[in-house]
């Protein structure tokens, strides 16, 4: 049996080595969330994921998101802001910001980036997790084969 971080390590290193966008490490996000201006973020799974848990703070938006409805959602809020975007591993979020990131740079965005290993990594690391309630242990697994890439917490 393969151990969960080995498997999210090598689908980490799929999605990074097939998307162009950059990529953030889960201590950088913990860093500007702990900040006086934190990131716009983004969280690019279901409604059903985002309501088991999410990032605090994070907002829910469909990873199908055209450039244009971005735009005329969120356009007018990046200005000067730096841009996250997750989701379970980062294959929906950098797919979402590939297709978003002219429109961050034509709106003044500081930065647009993918955080890297997605909210299964955060989680792994013992982050934070919270849901309508505050702080949980649960996480959405997205399916068994990905959930294997999940460390119980104890």
């Amino acid at each position: 049996m393969f151990a969960p971080d080995w498997l999210l390590d090598r689908a980490i290193t799929l999605i990074e080595r097939t998307h162009r966008v950059e990529h953030l490490k889960s201590y950088e996000l913990a860093a500007m969330l702990a900040g006086a201006d934190p990131p716009l973020l983004f969280d690019t799974r279901t409604a059903e994921e985002y309501e088991v848990s999410h990032i605090a703070g994070a907002l829910p938006i469909n990873p199908d998101t055209s450039q244009d409805d971005f735009t005329a959602r969120y356009g007018s809020l990046l200005k000067g802001r730096d841009l996250i975007v997750y989701c379970s591993v980062g294959q929906r979020s950098s797919d979402l910001l590939e297709r978003v990131e002219s429109a961050c740079a034509k709106a003044g965005a500081g930065s647009w980036r993918n955080l890297s290993g997605g909210i299964f990594r955060w989680y792994n690391e013992g982050r934070p997790v919270v849901n309508a309630e505050g702080v949980t242990d649960d996480i959405h697994r997205y399916d068994p084969i990905w959930g294997m890439m999940v460390e119980r917490r104890r």
